[in-house]
């Protein structure tokens, strides 16, 4: 019996444009050959042919993910953006500090006790001068 596959979701439905190949894995293979063919044609003299090939395994990994690779139905390049975010702009780790409400204004009210303090200690050691005065 024939089987035709029908998404649940009208949103995960992608067109099949060539070979079985979405639009986007299909530009994505072409880039990849187009970078890697070149690659191993003209660096094999150089490094070697085992040095050229990892080298465009390591070239073509991440062209073809951009194609391919899909992670909770986001792109590649939207799931990059997210483990850049989560890995370097906002930390997991986060420091605990306590700032109290009126903070500001509890630095206000203590250099102005201070201030009284200092003013009370003067006047106090003006009154004590002035009793050894007149008990001389």
């Amino acid at each position: 019996m024939i089987e035709i596959k029908i998404p649940k979701e009208i949103t995960d439905y992608k067109e099949k444009f060539l070979f079985g190949l979405t639009v986007r894995q299909l530009v994505s293979a072409v880039v990849a050959l187009a970078i890697c063919v070149p690659l191993f044609i003209f660096g094999k003299d150089y490094l070697g042919e085992d040095m050229v090939g990892w080298i465009i395994i390591l070239v073509a990994i991440p062209v073809f993910a951009f194609g391919f690779f899909r992670y909770d139905g986001m792109p590649f390049e939207k799931f990059l953006a997210i483990l850049y975010r989560q890995k370097w702009v906002e930390p997991q780790k986060r420091k605990y500090e306590e700032l109290p409400v009126f903070w500001e204004c509890r630095e206000e009210i203590i250099e102005s006790e201070i201030a009284h303090q200092l003013a009370a200690i003067k006047t106090n050691s003006r009154k004590s001068k002035r009793k050894e005065r007149v008990n001389e």
